[in-house]
């Protein structure tokens, strides 16, 4: 077997990270937001917002209401979702009445 003429090699790849690298990411952290706010008027809850929580229990939690285990793949059901503010998490269905605080 012939060793591999130096035009037949293969090549790497070069990626222009410093390109337009701060557009990019501006343009995914806004799709993000979008994905967010989407998921949680699905929900019925402003995620990513600051709120006042009271839980069934009584307990009264004021802060920004973020879903719990948040991955590259935002997706939750109305019935299973684990909501976090701060760092008390719990479950959707443990919610007594929720209010955006502007």
């Amino acid at each position: 077997m012939d060793p591999p003429q130096p035009d037949q090699q293969i090549r790497q790849l070069a990626f222009d990270f410093a390109g337009n690298s701060t557009d990019g990411l501006s343009l995914w952290r806004e799709q993000r937001r979008a994905s967010i706010r989407r998921l949680g008027t699905e929900l019925g809850y402003p995620l990513g917002e600051q709120c006042e929580l009271e839980l069934q229990s009584g307990v009264v939690l004021r802060g920004k209401l973020v879903l719990e285990g948040e991955d590259l793949f935002l997706s939750a059901e109305r019935g299973s979702a684990q909501l976090r503010v701060g760092e008390h998490i719990f479950s959707i269905r443990e919610i007594d009445s929720c209010r955006r605080i502007d």
